[in-house]
């Protein structure tokens, strides 16, 4: 919230208001719709994984999961809660261990496509948008590259002074990664999932600039979008509110639009991601049941 206060800051309110006062709400619909494509997507990315690893579990009970751990994931700190939670109560099938390996897994799975994307982006950044890389987006990608590093001398240092249980968790990874990513050519459908969803997750951006009466060049959503999106992964904020919109403050103007059309069509994503998993509590009142 408080990042949120210093954007808004930085912006012309008056002119970010009468942004949202032109809304196409048809657009809006749109969005939301596409987010009930990107849950399904990425519960069916968990069922694979899962499935992968020795779980039962099933396309619709992956569903209202993901629905649920979306949900608290974009509406608690740290991003995460969702997740935890949708492993503590699927624990007893195979126990925490498997379980957690899933899900992180599947996380992972969509995180590594959001850099390669990003990654590429940043490539063709000097080619499409005939300028240098800004260098926030040099930031970003060194701030993520930065956190895989750190994370990874942290599970070697971990597995090597053979930590107790936490340990034998980690070292499990690899086993992990090799059954559900590596073998029967599951890359491939991990990776197909992924960029899938990816896609979705531009798409609703897209909505959300058209329904300002904004939209985004083509160019912007190769290299401009995945950059916002990927400031999202920075735990700062409360499913990525402030943090996205200091990025799409930042970013917006290179694609010939101005910094407050970036931060109200951040603003309507976030609105949009967050309202598409609202439908998902009808589904979820089982689950819920089980966190008590």
């Amino acid at each position: 919230m408080v990042l949120l206060l210093g954007v808004g800051w930085l912006i012309d309110v008056r002119a970010t208001v009468q942004l949202f006062q032109g809304t196409d709400w048809r657009w809006v619909v749109v969005g939301l719709a596409i987010v009930q494509i990107q849950v399904v997507l990425s519960a069916v990315r968990w069922q694979v994984t899962a499935v992968r690893l020795g779980h039962t579990l099933s396309v619709v009970h992956a569903v209202r999961e993901y629905y649920l751990a979306t949900l608290m994931n974009l509406s608690m700190p740290g991003g995460i809660t969702g997740d935890a939670a949708r492993i503590y109560r699927n624990r007893r099938s195979q126990g925490h261990g498997t379980m957690a390996h899933s899900v992180m897994l599947e996380r992972l799975a969509g995180q590594i496509a959001l850099f390669v994307v990003t990654l590429t982006g940043w490539l063709l950044w000097p080619i499409l948008i005939r300028q240098d890389v800004p260098g926030l987006g040099k930031d970003l990608l060194s701030i993520t590259v930065v956190i895989a590093i750190v994370i990874g001398i942290i599970i070697w240092v971990t597995i090597r002074q053979n930590v107790g249980p936490v340990a034998r968790f980690l070292a499990g990874f690899g086993p992990a990664i090799k059954q559900a990513w590596l073998l029967d050519h599951q890359w491939l459908v991990q990776g197909v999932l992924s960029i899938l969803i990816l896609c979705t997750y531009l798409a609703v951006f897209a909505c959300a600039a058209t329904a300002l009466q904004q939209p985004l060049p083509l160019v912007a959503m190769i290299t401009v979008v995945p950059m916002v999106l990927l400031s999202m992964l920075i735990p700062l904020s409360i499913g990525g509110w402030g943090v996205r919109e200091a990025a799409a403050l930042s970013l917006w103007p290179l694609a010939g639009l101005s910094g407050e059309v970036g931060v109200a069509t951040s603003m309507l994503y976030g609105a949009v991601s967050l309202l598409g998993c609202a439908p998902g509590l009808l589904l979820t009142r089982s689950t819920v049941a089980q966190v008590r």
